[in-house]
């Protein structure tokens, strides 16, 4: 009796423990009843017109030959459901003024007023923009330690922004 309790309790805690290290889906999914409709959360894009396809259509790295104006772009959503969006102002093929902003999954700007302690990050935020005016190729900005994939997410944003902008026609 003792040895069937043991061997029963040995397996219940095995099965228990195999259970606990499986890998498990992010959210439980579910299909829409018959006959209904499900509408997906909007996401806030404020600088983003409607119908804008922001993870495709060309890219630039400079601003040589863009007509001025300012221009918005947005990375990839990362693993985490994080994004960037880049606001690029363009003045004589010049860029003068970068405006970078990264979202949470849930759409919250990243800011200290938000609870985003991520230091390194917050720093690259202020920090990278500086580098691309200074730069002019956002191909040239250096990589900001600690925070790769914010570096990542604005070079993505920035080159989709440029990417927007129309040839001045000077080619």
């Amino acid at each position: 009796m003792k040895r069937t309790f043991r061997l029963t309790a040995f397996l219940l805690i095995s099965i228990l423990m195999l259970a606990a290290c499986a890998p498990r889906d992010q959210a439980p999914t579910q299909s829409p009843s018959p006959g209904t409709t499900t509408t997906p959360s909007p996401t806030p894009e404020p600088t983003q017109s409607p119908g804008e396809d922001e993870t495709g259509g060309p890219e630039a790295s400079t601003p040589e030959g863009l007509a001025d104006g300012e221009y918005t772009g947005r990375s990839d959503t990362d693993e985490r459901g994080g994004y960037g969006i880049a606001t690029v102002t363009i003045e004589n093929e010049k860029i003068t003024e970068v405006d970078y902003k990264e979202y949470t999954s849930d759409d919250k700007e990243k800011t200290t007023e938000n609870g985003y302690e991520y230091e390194a990050a917050l720093k690259a935020f202020e920090e990278l923009p500086d580098q691309l005016i200074e730069k002019q190729n956002v191909d040239e900005i250096d990589d900001y330690s600690g925070a790769t994939g914010t570096t990542n997410k604005f070079r993505t944003a920035v080159k989709r922004a440029l990417g927007k902008a129309s040839k001045t026609g000077n080619d």
